[in-house]
């Protein structure tokens, strides 16, 4: 097993848990849906405890509600746990009124399991974007202390071009500049971005579709490239994802294309990025970036404490 890289920079790897029948492209394909939340997330957890590395789950409120004692079990193995929403539902679907009960609902949920309310969000499908920006809005009067939802480049389907490629502090009226706020505390929501190359031609690497079909090397490229920039990088990944026996004949072609190439490569891929680089929570990033006080509160998780979670097996 090789070393890890002495780029000194805290990378972080999270994992979206919802259904895999609820991802956007597959939501209207699958009639008769076979349960693997299960399955998927213990596949997850594996791994994670074999690199002794913890993570953010952000959490559909839905599943909280129907699997309290998996959200429970994943609490008490260390990994953070953020909110992806009650009902999976994407921004640009929502009113304001219905994000902001979106946002409460889900926070609810997950803090009847686990006695605290998340710190942080992921919208689904990354879905704040400059035509809803309006979710900034929103997201600064909720209990929330950051988001996780811009990827900044464009795609077919969401991203947000020319974005941040660090976390930073979001200001009301310019919430995609992060020079906008100068450094100031006033700013009370915190984003942190996925990771994209830093390259003339950014190309999206955070996870999904993109991580699955990058070549390991690129892939590893790539990741090293934005540590040497002291950039880190903000992965993410569906438990689903690793999980070969997801029924994957269903969807249309095209539809399936998208939502399952590279399963059967990816935990091996992601297995080796463990090995390599330094991982933790989507916090951890944060903190390690902007400061400990970055949430006004003191760090709840030392890198020493996480080292020594507790062993699933």
């Amino acid at each position: 097993m090789s070393e890890k890289r002495n780029d000194c920079v805290q990378n972080s790897i999270s994992f979206d848990l919802e259904h895999w029948h609820s991802a956007t492209l597959l939501v209207d394909e699958v009639r008769d849906p076979i349960d693997r939340i299960v399955e998927s997330t213990e596949i997850v957890l594996d791994l994670l405890d074999r690199h002794d590395v913890a993570a953010t789950f952000f959490v559909v409120g839905d599943v909280a509600d129907e699997y309290p004692w998996l959200i429970n079990r994943i609490h008490e193995l260390g990994h953070e746990i953020g909110s992806h929403g009650q009902t999976h539902r994407p921004l640009f679907d929502l009113s304001p009124t219905e994000f902001e009960r979106e946002l409460a609902e889900s926070g609810t949920a997950i803090e009847s399991v686990t006695g605290e309310f998340p710190m942080g969000v992921r919208l689904p499908n990354f879905s704040l974007t400059r035509q809803t920006q309006w979710g900034f809005e929103v997201l600064a009067r909720s209990k929330y202390r950051y988001d996780s939802s811009v990827f900044p480049v464009k795609t077919p389907m969401y991203g947000v071009p020319g974005g941040p490629l660090r976390p930073y502090r979001v200001h009301p009226g310019r919430p995609f500049d992060s020079s906008a706020t100068g450094g100031s505390q006033r700013e009370s929501l915190v984003e942190s971005p996925l990771a994209v190359t830093n390259t003339m031609l950014r190309l999206p690497i955070g996870g999904g579709f993109y991580a699955r079909v990058t070549p390991i090397r690129l892939f590893e490229w790539a990741i090293g490239r934005l540590n040497k920039a002291s950039i880190p990088a903000n992965l993410y990944f569906h438990p689903w994802e690793f999980n070969p026996s997801v029924p994957v004949s269903e969807p249309r072609l095209h539809r399936r294309a998208v939502s399952f190439t590279g399963i059967e490569r990816l935990g091996d891929k992601v297995e080796r990025l463990l090995t390599t680089f330094e991982f933790g929570p989507v916090s951890e990033l944060i903190r390690a970036e902007l400061g400990l006080d970055v949430f006004n509160e003191p760090q709840s998780r030392t890198s020493h404490e996480v080292s020594k979670r507790p062993s699933h097996h």
